[in-house]
């Protein structure tokens, strides 16, 4: 998890932008900002950046605490 990119990515698009972006990546290959040279990795930016964006949009968090209610799912699932 980059969360530079992530804070990058969540700071300047909406959720739904952050999806059209991985969804236009995934389709062509291009990415509309590039944060990795891996295509997984930047795939994984935007997916990333996205979710952080819905966690703020819903639950009204700052970008600080959206980070760690991501990073406490993540960790959930990967215990």
């Amino acid at each position: 998890m980059d969360i530079k990119a992530i804070k990058l990515l969540s700071a300047q698009f909406s959720s739904e932008e952050l999806s059209k972006m991985a969804d236009v990546f995934e389709a062509t290959g291009k990415a509309q900002l590039e944060t990795k040279v891996d295509p997984g990795e930047q795939m994984s930016d935007y997916l990333q950046a996205a979710e952080v964006k819905m966690i703020m949009e819903n639950q009204q968090l700052d970008i600080n605490a959206a980070i760690r209610e991501f990073s406490k799912r993540v960790r959930g699932i990967l215990n």
